[in-house]
């Protein structure tokens, strides 16, 4: 790959002669897309965007891909772009590597890249992991994770019309008719992604079943009768705390958890790695206390002791 810090110089180049081959490795965000348009509306272009010379007239974008959007919606004739000269493999490479820089990126958008390098590249894991100074773990969980959600789901998430986060939550179910059935309920009934976390688990639950009669109507599993589904309606302060607590622990140790697992620590420096070793070690015990704590309540329920 060419060296990235000698390509300092910036130059003009049209618009109409930037391709976005590498697009399709970029999740597009509506939100971030206006923010970028009204900005350059209102003070133009302030970074050059990077692109990689494949032929005399011709580039491929590496880095700016709203700005050029930006661009193109402002029919701006030119953009300010810093030139480097790379192959395909090295093009995607650079994709994750320049944002890395800013940490632009997204574990989904470097699932892309990582899915892209090793089935229409033919690289092993073992070459990608080498090539992006990762582990072979790492490497390994992008991959599958990619493979995990179907075509729809990625599409969805590509275009911007699927949040990231209720990727994740898709990735965990079968890779057809779940994730797909799932998908519909949540544009139909405009599910949340904590209200698609749910619906997930209750698919999860029952894999043998045929999702329609779960999904039928979410709103049974998402609030059934007689659940006390906020808190405001918990009369005693106290109780009302101990709800509060109670989803707090739910929500962090899930969140925690999927971060964990998707996370390669051999990536940080040693000094890093082991207080994030020893935060984990000390997590596990406070979640051992508290699981202890949990089940000596139920079981002092269930025997009576609550009465």
């Amino acid at each position: 790959m060419a060296d990235q810090s000698s390509a300092t110089e910036t130059v003009e180049v049209p618009l109409a002669k930037i391709s976005e081959r590498f697009g399709n490795l970029r999740i597009i965000n509506p939100q971030a897309d206006r923010a970028m348009l009204r900005s350059m509306e209102k003070y133009g272009q302030i970074t050059p965007v990077v692109v990689s010379r494949m032929e005399q007239d011709h580039y491929e974008l590496l880095d700016g891909f709203k700005r050029l959007r930006a661009g193109r919606a402002l029919s701006l004739p030119s953009l300010n772009a810093r030139i480097l000269n790379l192959g395909i493999r090295a093009g995607k490479v650079a994709v994750m590597q320049l944002n890395w820089i800013g940490k632009s990126i997204s574990s989904m958008e470097e699932a892309l890249v990582v899915h892209s390098l090793y089935h229409e590249d033919g690289l092993t894991q073992v070459e990608i992991a080498t090539l992006l100074g990762r582990h072979k773990s790492w490497v390994c969980r992008r991959v599958s994770l990619i493979e995990r959600l179907s075509d729809e789901v990625q599409e969805n998430i590509k275009i911007g019309l699927l949040p990231i986060s209720m990727g994740m939550e898709l990735a965990k179910l079968q890779r057809s008719n779940h994730q797909e059935a799932l998908l519909e309920t949540i544009r139909k009934h405009h599910l949340t992604w904590r209200e698609t976390r749910k619906m997930v688990s209750a698919l999860q639950a029952n894999p043998w079943n045929d999702p329609a009669c779960i999904l039928r109507n979410p709103w049974e599993i998402l609030e059934p009768e007689g659940h006390v589904v906020t808190p405001a309606r918990i009369s005693d302060p106290i109780a009302r705390e101990l709800h509060r607590k109670l989803v707090t622990m739910d929500e962090h140790c899930r969140i925690a958890g999927f971060a964990i697992s998707v996370t390669e620590l051999g990536q940080f420096s040693e000094k890093e790695e082991a207080f994030l070793i020893s935060c984990c070690r000390q997590a596990l015990v406070s979640m051992a206390q508290a699981k202890e704590n949990l089940i000596e309540t139920l079981e002092a329920y269930e025997s009576g002791g609550a009465q």
